[in-house]
């Protein structure tokens, strides 16, 4: 099992695994008490998941780290502070958890001589505002209405022509930094590849993968000069 967290192009792995972790999904349910039957439930929608992991950044080798000590505490806690005020990736290999998070709270410290910074480190799962703009139409004759109609549809055709982009992929590109920047959400990552599936995976075999594929995440792996297009 593996964990990492990821923001725009830049991504850590967890060092120590946690020695366990729980997420919580709570729902909007609430009871209301009615006269003539007493309390009653009136169902919610599901509420925002959270996850905590509690562990440590080693200042030294351990053989049961998950990989080989490469960089100071220090280090992975400034990125962590780094990333507080945007949603963060999370992904826990060898299981369904792959969502954007937030960060809602980050505790640290070191509680002994040995160098190793202990931490606490608190996610909730980030559901990003839906707006919906509500349009006032006056009141015209029959013919205009249809005269404004047609031109809407007209301008809607020339609009929907124009977002169509494409997008030549840069070092150090991910599918989710592209989409956070194209759409304002890295969520909508597998809009890209499913758009380009094709283009990914022969880009992925020519530099000698199998697939595009990394634990189980499609599109992990692109390579720079590979045109992307953006629907």
């Amino acid at each position: 099992m593996e964990i990492w967290l990821k923001q725009d192009n830049d991504a850590i792995q967890i060092p120590i695994l946690p020695p366990s972790f729980e997420v919580t999904v709570e729902n909007g349910h609430t009871t209301v008490n009615v006269q003539t039957r007493g309390e009653v439930s009136i169902l919610g929608k599901r509420g925002l998941k959270t996850i905590e992991l509690t562990s440590f950044f080693p200042a030294q080798d351990y053989p049961f780290a998950a990989y080989p000590k490469d960089r100071e505490p220090e280090e992975y806690v400034k990125k962590i502070e780094d990333w507080l005020e945007e949603p963060v990736r999370l992904t826990i290999t060898n299981t369904d958890i792959n969502m954007e998070c937030v960060i809602q709270s980050f505790r640290y410290g070191e509680p002994d001589g040995t160098g190793d910074v202990e931490y606490i480190l608190s996610l909730q799962e980030y559901r990003p505002p839906v707006y919906t703009h509500v349009e006032e139409e006056t009141k015209q004759s029959t013919a205009t209405t249809a005269k404004k109609n047609t031109k809407k549809k007209s301008t809607t055709k020339r609009t929907t022509k124009k977002a169509s982009k494409s997008y030549t992929v840069k070092q150090g590109d991910t599918l989710w930094g592209i989409a956070k920047n194209m759409y304002g959400s890295g969520s909508k990552e597998s809009k890209i590849y499913e758009a380009n599936k094709s283009a990914i995976e022969k880009a992925a075999k020519k530099n000698g993968f199998s697939s595009s594929s990394h634990n189980g995440v499609a599109g992990w792996w692109i390579f720079p000069g590979t045109k992307l297009v953006i629907p």
